[in-house]
Protein backbone atom coordinates (compact mmCIF):
# COMPACT_ATOMS: atom_id res chain seq x y z
CA UNK A 1 0.00 0.00 0.00
CA UNK A 2 1.32 3.21 -0.87
CA UNK A 3 1.10 6.75 0.35
CA UNK A 4 -1.30 7.42 -2.02
CA UNK A 5 -3.31 4.58 -1.26
CA UNK A 6 -3.60 6.67 2.60
CA UNK A 7 -4.52 9.95 1.81
CA UNK A 8 -6.48 11.64 4.92
CA UNK A 9 -10.00 10.96 3.56
CA UNK A 10 -9.19 7.51 3.69
CA UNK A 11 -6.95 6.94 6.71
CA UNK A 12 -9.85 6.23 8.79
CA UNK A 13 -11.38 3.78 6.85
CA UNK A 14 -8.03 1.94 6.71
CA UNK A 15 -7.73 2.13 10.17
CA UNK A 16 -10.75 1.37 11.52
CA UNK A 17 -10.60 -1.95 8.41
CA UNK A 18 -7.35 -2.71 10.55
CA UNK A 19 -9.31 -2.63 14.15
CA UNK A 20 -12.32 -4.67 12.98
CA UNK A 21 -10.25 -6.88 11.15
CA UNK A 22 -8.10 -8.29 14.01
CA UNK A 23 -11.06 -7.87 16.59
CA UNK A 24 -13.02 -10.15 14.45
CA UNK A 25 -10.09 -13.19 13.67
CA UNK A 26 -8.59 -13.11 17.20
CA UNK A 27 -12.30 -12.83 18.90
CA UNK A 28 -12.74 -16.21 17.10
CA UNK A 29 -9.71 -17.83 17.10
CA UNK A 30 -9.68 -17.54 21.18
CA UNK A 31 -13.05 -17.84 21.73
CA UNK A 32 -13.13 -21.49 20.00
CA UNK A 33 -9.97 -22.08 21.96
CA UNK A 34 -12.04 -21.59 25.26
CA UNK A 35 -15.74 -23.29 23.54
CA UNK A 36 -13.87 -26.40 22.96
CA UNK A 37 -11.72 -26.58 25.87
CA UNK A 38 -12.30 -29.51 28.20
CA UNK A 39 -13.03 -27.38 30.89
CA UNK A 40 -11.66 -24.38 32.61
CA UNK A 41 -8.85 -25.57 34.72
CA UNK A 42 -5.21 -25.07 34.47
CA UNK A 43 -5.35 -28.56 32.85
CA UNK A 44 -7.21 -27.97 30.58
CA UNK A 45 -6.78 -29.76 26.77
CA UNK A 46 -7.19 -28.10 23.65
CA UNK A 47 -8.85 -28.87 20.27
CA UNK A 48 -6.09 -28.38 17.86
CA UNK A 49 -8.02 -29.25 15.28
CA UNK A 50 -11.00 -26.92 15.56
CA UNK A 51 -8.59 -23.92 16.78
CA UNK A 52 -6.38 -24.34 13.68
CA UNK A 53 -9.77 -24.46 11.05
CA UNK A 54 -11.26 -21.33 13.26
CA UNK A 55 -8.29 -19.38 13.05
CA UNK A 56 -7.83 -20.09 8.93
CA UNK A 57 -11.40 -19.52 7.96
CA UNK A 58 -11.40 -16.21 10.21
CA UNK A 59 -8.48 -15.14 8.87
CA UNK A 60 -9.75 -15.83 5.29
CA UNK A 61 -13.07 -13.80 5.58
CA UNK A 62 -11.19 -11.08 7.37
CA UNK A 63 -8.23 -10.35 4.59
CA UNK A 64 -11.13 -10.79 1.67
CA UNK A 65 -13.67 -7.92 3.91
CA UNK A 66 -10.24 -5.72 4.96
CA UNK A 67 -8.09 -5.85 2.00
CA UNK A 68 -9.56 -3.18 -0.43
CA UNK A 69 -9.72 -0.76 2.69
CA UNK A 70 -6.14 -1.18 4.50
CA UNK A 71 -4.35 -4.12 2.70
CA UNK A 72 -5.77 -6.38 4.94
CA UNK A 73 -2.31 -6.50 7.09
CA UNK A 74 -4.10 -7.58 11.06
CA UNK A 75 -0.29 -8.40 12.12
CA UNK A 76 1.84 -5.61 13.16
CA UNK A 77 4.26 -8.20 12.05
CA UNK A 78 3.05 -7.72 7.91
CA UNK A 79 2.75 -4.35 9.09
CA UNK A 80 7.04 -4.26 9.75
CA UNK A 81 8.00 -6.73 7.29
CA UNK A 82 6.35 -4.73 4.27
CA UNK A 83 8.07 -1.59 5.35
CA UNK A 84 11.43 -3.19 5.71
CA UNK A 85 11.26 -3.52 2.22
CA UNK A 86 9.41 -0.35 1.32
CA UNK A 87 6.08 -2.26 0.34
CA UNK A 88 4.27 0.54 2.72
CA UNK A 89 5.06 4.25 4.56
CA UNK A 90 6.84 4.43 7.50
CA UNK A 91 4.89 7.54 8.81
CA UNK A 92 1.87 4.73 8.64
CA UNK A 93 3.41 1.76 10.67
CA UNK A 94 2.54 3.43 14.27
CA UNK A 95 -0.98 3.88 13.56
CA UNK A 96 -1.56 0.49 11.75
CA UNK A 97 -0.10 -1.32 15.12
CA UNK A 98 -2.36 0.84 17.60
CA UNK A 99 -5.65 -0.33 15.54
CA UNK A 100 -3.84 -3.71 15.24
CA UNK A 101 -3.85 -4.02 18.97
CA UNK A 102 -6.75 -2.16 20.14
CA UNK A 103 -8.66 -4.87 17.99
CA UNK A 104 -6.84 -7.98 19.83
CA UNK A 105 -7.76 -6.04 23.43
CA UNK A 106 -11.38 -5.59 22.20
CA UNK A 107 -11.65 -9.26 21.37
CA UNK A 108 -9.99 -10.02 24.27
CA UNK A 109 -12.32 -7.97 26.55
CA UNK A 110 -15.65 -9.51 24.63
CA UNK A 111 -14.37 -12.98 25.58
CA UNK A 112 -13.47 -12.07 29.29
CA UNK A 113 -17.33 -10.79 29.24
CA UNK A 114 -18.40 -13.88 27.70
CA UNK A 115 -16.30 -16.72 29.41
CA UNK A 116 -15.80 -15.46 32.55
CA UNK A 117 -12.99 -14.80 34.74
CA UNK A 118 -11.85 -18.91 35.16
CA UNK A 119 -11.16 -18.39 31.59
CA UNK A 120 -9.44 -15.14 31.89
CA UNK A 121 -6.95 -16.87 34.84
CA UNK A 122 -6.16 -20.36 33.35
CA UNK A 123 -6.75 -20.07 29.79
CA UNK A 124 -5.43 -16.70 29.42
CA UNK A 125 -8.24 -15.78 27.41
CA UNK A 126 -7.07 -17.90 24.49
CA UNK A 127 -2.84 -16.55 24.76
CA UNK A 128 -0.54 -18.66 23.22
CA UNK A 129 2.03 -19.44 25.67
CA UNK A 130 5.26 -21.72 25.34
CA UNK A 131 5.33 -25.70 25.52
CA UNK A 132 6.52 -27.89 27.29
CA UNK A 133 10.24 -27.07 26.07
CA UNK A 134 9.88 -23.35 27.36
CA UNK A 135 10.15 -19.87 25.27
CA UNK A 136 12.95 -20.67 23.32
CA UNK A 137 11.54 -23.42 21.33
CA UNK A 138 8.82 -21.19 21.16
CA UNK A 139 10.66 -18.48 19.69
CA UNK A 140 12.07 -20.62 16.83
CA UNK A 141 8.68 -21.76 15.83
CA UNK A 142 7.35 -17.88 16.07
CA UNK A 143 10.22 -17.23 14.02
CA UNK A 144 9.76 -19.75 11.12
CA UNK A 145 6.14 -19.51 11.22
CA UNK A 146 6.28 -15.50 10.36
CA UNK A 147 9.25 -16.33 7.42
CA UNK A 148 6.49 -18.86 6.51
CA UNK A 149 3.37 -16.51 6.47
CA UNK A 150 5.13 -13.66 5.22
CA UNK A 151 6.47 -15.39 2.04
CA UNK A 152 2.53 -16.26 1.44
CA UNK A 153 1.18 -12.98 1.77
CA UNK A 154 4.41 -11.23 -0.56
CA UNK A 155 3.51 -14.02 -3.51
CA UNK A 156 -0.50 -14.11 -2.66
CA UNK A 157 -1.27 -10.83 -1.87
CA UNK A 158 1.32 -7.99 -2.83
CA UNK A 159 2.41 -9.41 -6.08
CA UNK A 160 0.50 -8.30 -8.54
CA UNK A 161 0.31 -11.92 -11.82
CA UNK A 162 -0.66 -11.21 -15.47
CA UNK A 163 -2.45 -14.64 -15.02
CA UNK A 164 -5.20 -12.73 -13.03
CA UNK A 165 -6.04 -12.52 -8.96
CA UNK A 166 -4.56 -14.88 -6.51
CA UNK A 167 -6.78 -15.57 -3.80
CA UNK A 168 -4.59 -14.14 -1.51
CA UNK A 169 -6.79 -14.96 1.11
CA UNK A 170 -7.39 -18.30 1.20
CA UNK A 171 -3.65 -18.79 0.85
CA UNK A 172 -2.64 -16.55 4.25
CA UNK A 173 -6.01 -18.52 5.73
CA UNK A 174 -4.46 -21.79 4.84
CA UNK A 175 -1.02 -21.44 5.70
CA UNK A 176 -2.56 -19.90 9.54
CA UNK A 177 -4.22 -23.09 10.19
CA UNK A 178 -1.71 -25.10 9.03
CA UNK A 179 1.27 -23.58 11.52
CA UNK A 180 -1.17 -23.96 14.35
CA UNK A 181 -1.59 -27.24 13.52
CA UNK A 182 1.92 -27.94 13.64
CA UNK A 183 3.10 -25.46 16.26
CA UNK A 184 -0.04 -25.38 18.71
CA UNK A 185 2.35 -27.80 21.43
CA UNK A 186 5.64 -25.97 20.70
CA UNK A 187 4.20 -22.20 20.57
CA UNK A 188 0.58 -21.71 20.43
CA UNK A 189 0.83 -20.59 16.50
CA UNK A 190 0.84 -16.92 17.16
CA UNK A 191 1.93 -15.69 14.20
CA UNK A 192 0.72 -12.20 15.04
CA UNK A 193 1.71 -10.11 18.63
CA UNK A 194 -1.33 -8.79 18.55
CA UNK A 195 -2.81 -11.70 18.51
CA UNK A 196 -1.32 -12.73 21.36
CA UNK A 197 -0.70 -9.70 23.84
CA UNK A 198 -4.28 -8.67 23.87
CA UNK A 199 -4.79 -11.83 25.24
CA UNK A 200 -1.91 -11.35 27.37
CA UNK A 201 -2.37 -7.60 28.98
CA UNK A 202 -6.44 -8.48 29.13
CA UNK A 203 -5.44 -11.44 31.25
CA UNK A 204 -2.68 -9.68 33.11
CA UNK A 205 0.39 -12.58 32.43
CA UNK A 206 2.91 -12.60 29.81
CA UNK A 207 4.49 -16.19 29.92
CA UNK A 208 7.22 -15.72 27.24
CA UNK A 209 6.14 -12.68 25.72
CA UNK A 210 9.88 -11.77 24.26
CA UNK A 211 9.08 -14.89 21.86
CA UNK A 212 6.29 -13.77 20.42
CA UNK A 213 6.99 -10.61 19.84
CA UNK A 214 10.70 -11.29 18.27
CA UNK A 215 9.45 -14.18 16.68
CA UNK A 216 6.84 -12.88 14.68
CA UNK A 217 8.54 -10.02 13.70
CA UNK A 218 11.58 -11.28 13.04
CA UNK A 219 10.61 -14.41 10.83
CA UNK A 220 8.18 -11.42 8.97
CA UNK A 221 11.21 -9.54 7.83
CA UNK A 222 13.67 -12.23 6.93
CA UNK A 223 10.47 -13.45 4.57
CA UNK A 224 10.10 -10.04 3.25
CA UNK A 225 13.75 -10.01 2.14
CA UNK A 226 14.21 -13.43 1.21
CA UNK A 227 11.20 -13.08 -1.29
CA UNK A 228 12.74 -9.72 -2.41
CA UNK A 229 15.87 -11.87 -3.30
CA UNK A 230 14.27 -14.83 -4.93
CA UNK A 231 11.82 -12.56 -6.82
CA UNK A 232 15.15 -10.77 -8.37
CA UNK A 233 16.23 -13.97 -9.75
CA UNK A 234 13.57 -15.77 -11.18
CA UNK A 235 13.30 -17.02 -14.61
CA UNK A 236 12.35 -14.36 -17.31
CA UNK A 237 8.62 -14.87 -18.31
CA UNK A 238 7.19 -15.69 -21.35
CA UNK A 239 7.59 -13.17 -24.15
CA UNK A 240 4.61 -11.32 -25.94
CA UNK A 241 3.22 -12.38 -28.75
CA UNK A 242 5.77 -10.34 -31.64
CA UNK A 243 7.90 -9.52 -29.42
CA UNK A 244 11.78 -10.93 -29.53
CA UNK A 245 12.81 -13.21 -26.48
CA UNK A 246 16.14 -11.20 -26.02
CA UNK A 247 13.88 -7.96 -25.40
CA UNK A 248 11.20 -9.90 -23.28
CA UNK A 249 13.67 -11.30 -20.66
CA UNK A 250 15.76 -8.31 -20.89
CA UNK A 251 12.47 -5.73 -19.77
CA UNK A 252 11.37 -8.64 -17.59
CA UNK A 253 14.74 -8.80 -15.86
CA UNK A 254 15.09 -4.91 -15.18
CA UNK A 255 11.81 -5.00 -13.88
CA UNK A 256 12.78 -7.50 -11.05
CA UNK A 257 16.11 -5.18 -10.77
CA UNK A 258 14.01 -2.55 -9.84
Amino acid sequence: MSERQLAPASALGALTAELLGTFAYVWIGTATVMSTASGFGPNATLNTTAISVAFGFAVLAAVYVTAPLSGAHLNPAVTIGLTVIRKFPLRWVAPYIVAQTIGALLAALANWGLFGDAARKNLLLGATVPGAGGAWPAFFAELLLGVVLMITVMATAVEKRDAGPVPGGLGIGLVVAAGIFAMLPISGGSFNPARTFGPMIVSGQFPGWGAYLAGPIGGAVIGALLWQMLRRGRVPEAPDAGEPADEAATRELEGAAR
